[in-house]
């Protein structure tokens, strides 16, 4: 999905971050609330393990040996710290310190374990609220991009996008906001008691751990590339999945389930070894820092003892040092997991970034059109899909009220002739105009709402009929859905359903037949009570009796309204007032089906090829 512009190798963190931000910003006060949380989680946490030194100290009479001079200066606050805990926990007898101990280690607990409560919670907010703001803005974006946007892609990918892409985002997004917040505090917190401690052992443990980042560093770059492959291999079968479903009469009519459950496994079987590569450089990350880890902390025992010997450092203060740097090897872990997870998420941010990024091709104008029927011209248009021109310098013009029909054979150029009049694509050149204004200046929302389209394959929804007819009304006004009903003869068969206009029709209405399909989608498009209906090979799918009549509702429905008519059977249209013969992108001829076939001429090759 990604444009060649914005790809997972060249997609940064800071671009990530760009992406998210407008998403993130409406929650700001949770993300605040979860960074106080963090913060004292990180706190407790290292409060917890910095208590070690003061208790040995006071309850096993582990005396620490005085600093001898020229220790770092900043050590003093951490000598303060232990003397007023230590007071605190030697405050009366042994058992009394034992009590004392045991408040401090509950209360840290307590904190702990509450904030780590409150996190979770706020983090399941931010991941949900944040993905419902990425999705709605992502599908409102698609759906109001032209006809080409869906053309280059497939459906699967587009359907991946907006499931798979935007999950794995977020996720990744939730993690740099809450787990890389609580986790960094918390190795900025150990840090810092570790350099309080002593400088010298903490620049030592950053050093080792600092030769495994850099390996690190490289596999993620890796991850990155991996990640990229795999969301293309789940968005194969995700369209593999989406095509079957949808054309599932057509599978099973062909008798072709093994084919596409095949194909669907080795699809699958591409994106496990794909996910199998991606996790074998996911398991060197942590191996790689788990072992650099152990070495810091073997390294800093070795040379903390020795300076022990020599009397530099206590022996608590080392054995707290110790405690702090394992304690450390958690966090640091997070973090760099949460740094090589992110890596996918930053292919899925290309793929959402490029999407976003992509501006319709169709723009809109701001002038209004015409309230009265109006005159629609095409003048010296011509159109190319890529270097093929499927128009070239068509004209004609289509008065108020006039029935005109378009045929040709497949590839004429008479259902690009529709498109273009809806402006679904623009010309390459030329013009269409509504009463001698170039509809490019019209506000395009405005303008579609002048046509009413019915279509060979009508969408229809798993809904009531009612609300299918009322299709875009939030509130269905019951009085125009029977009205436009009765024109497009449906009425009839809709008051026989179980609960009539109520009835459930099925996911693309498949509960009923292809003739009430249609006559359900002409019965919509008179909802709309447009100026100009369209109709696109709106019979050429059906049988003979269907055909008569979805006929009989087309031709009840033209009264009083422009109609634009593309037909295959040329039998829909002899009562049309003047038909287009389009070929090879040229109109050829013009006229009635009277005249038309009184000429030897391509319409009267087709005409006797139909019958």
């Amino acid at each position: 999905m990604s444009s060649p512009t914005t790809t997972a190798a060249d997609f940064t963190v800071r671009r990530l971050a760009r992406t998210m931000l407008p998403f993130v910003r409406p929650a700001w006060r949770l993300v605040v609330f979860s960074t106080l949380a963090n913060l004292t989680f990180s706190t407790a946490n290292a409060l917890i393990l910095a208590v070690v030194e003061p208790v040995f100290r006071t309850l096993f009479g582990a005396n620490s040996s005085p600093l001898p001079t020229g220790t770092v200066a900043v050590s003093g606050f951490m000598k303060v710290f232990n003397e007023t805990l230590g007071a605190f926990i030697t405050s009366g007898d042994r058992s009394e310190s034992l009590r004392s101990i045991s408040l401090v280690i509950v209360g840290l607990f307590v904190i702990r374990g509450l904030t780590k409560y409150v996190s979770a919670v706020i983090s399941t907010r931010l991941e949900e609220g944040i993905m419902k703001r990425v999705r709605d803005a992502l599908f409102n974006h698609i759906s109001d991009q032209s006809l080409d946007f869906f053309s280059k892609r497939k459906a699967g990918d587009i359907m991946s996008l907006l499931t798979n892409d935007v999950h794995i985002l977020n996720h990744a997004t939730i993690n740099s906001i809450t787990v890389m917040w609580r986790e960094v505090s918390t190795v900025i917190i150990y840090l810092t008691l570790l350099g309080l401690i002593s400088i010298k052992l903490t620049v030592i443990s950053v050093g080792v751990s600092m030769i495994g980042l850099v390996l690190i560093r490289t596999a993620t770059r890796l991850l990155r590339s991996y990640g990229a492959r795999l969301q293309a291999a789940q968005a194969d079968y995700t369209s593999t999945l989406q095509e079957t479903v949808f054309g599932i009469r057509v599978v099973k009519g062909m008798n072709i389930e093994r084919f596409v459950t095949n194909r669907f496994a080795e699809q699958t079987a591409a994106f496990v070894r794909r996910a199998t590569r991606n996790a074998r450089v996911m398991g060197l990350i942590p191996m790689v820092n788990d072992t650099f880890g152990i070495m810091a902390l073997v390294t800093v025992f070795y040379v903390g003892s020795m300076d022990t010997a020599a009397g530099i450092i206590a022996p608590s203060s080392l054995m707290t040092f110790l405690f702090l740097l394992f304690g450390l090897m958690q966090p640091i872990s997070a973090i760099v997991n949460t740094i090589a997870a992110m890596q996918r998420g930053i292919a899925a941010g290309a793929n959402v970034a490029a999407a976003l990024a992509t501006k319709p091709s169709i723009k809109t104008g701001t002038a209004e059109p015409p309230a009265q029927l109006p005159v629609l011209e095409a003048s010296n248009v011509s159109f190319s899909y890529a270097d093929r021109e499927v128009l070239s310098n068509v004209s004609f013009t289509i008065h108020p009220g006039e029935k005109v029909a378009l045929v040709g054979a497949s590839g004429s150029g008479k259902s690009t002739a529709l498109d273009l009049i809806m402006r679904f694509y623009d010309p390459s050149s030329g013009s269409i105009r509504i009463n001698g204004t170039d509809v490019r200046t019209l506000d395009l929302g405005a303008y579609r709402r002048l046509f009413g389209v019915v279509s060979q394959e009508s969408l229809l929804f798993n809904d009531t009929i009612a609300r299918n007819i009322a299709l875009g009304d939030d509130e269905v006004d019951m009085d125009r859905v029977q009205m436009a009903a009765r024109i497009a003869h449906a009425d009839g068969f809709v008051r026989e359903t179980p609960s009539g206009y109520e009835t459930v029709i099925g996911d693309r209405g498949m509960r009923i037949s292809g003739g009430q399909r249609q006559r359900i989608a002409i019965a919509r498009a008179l909802y709309r009570q447009p100026q100009i209906l369209l109709f696109d090979e709106a019979t050429s799918a059906l049988d003979t009796e269907s055909e008569r009549l979805v006929q009989g509702a087309i031709d009840d429905a033209l009264v009083g309204r422009t109609a634009i008519i593309v037909a295959h059977r040329l039998s829909t249209i002899v009562n049309a007032d003047r038909i287009l013969v389009f070929d090879n992108g040229h109109i050829v001829e013009e006229g009635t089906h009277a005249e038309l076939l009184a000429r030897d001429g391509v319409y009267r090759r087709l005409h006797s090829s139909n019958e």
